[in-house]
């Protein structure tokens, strides 16, 4: 007989661990706005970055040190391994998975999810 583990089997989305390792889990918040990063952040929260901000963090790199600073997880469908966005996960200890294709898309605001990164690898599960 197989063992049974609490843990879930299949991951809903993948992408690159650039920050911390680790596992976080918390509510999902789609991000979809430079509008919708002016919230007070629960511990809890992990905000899910839309590939449009991408150009807004450019040209205001400020934003994303100072939402890195109030979560522990983010997860983001644009970024690179070794851009600003790594960088700035490495430094505030968080995990950061990057480049997660049409994670806005397949979750929404409040979807209760695990996060784990191990070895550049970050997964993304869902929690009932």
């Amino acid at each position: 007989m197989a063992e049974t583990s609490s843990e879930p089997l299949f991951p809903i989305l993948k992408g690159e661990s650039v920050g911390a390792s680790g596992e976080f889990n918390g509510r999902a918040v789609l991000v979809c706005t430079p509008e919708d990063l002016n919230r007070d952040w629960s511990p809890e929260e992990i905000p899910v970055l839309k590939d449009d901000l991408a150009e807004h963090f450019k040209q205001s790199p400020g934003d994303l040190d100072e939402l890195l600073s109030k979560v522990s997880a983010v997860i983001s469908e644009f970024g690179e391994s070794i851009g600003n966005a790594a960088a700035l996960a490495f430094v505030r200890d968080i995990i950061f998975i990057a480049k997660v294709p049409d994670a806005c898309f397949v979750m929404e605001t409040d979807m209760r999810i695990r996060v784990t990164a191990h070895e550049n690898k970050g997964n993304i599960f869902f929690i009932e």
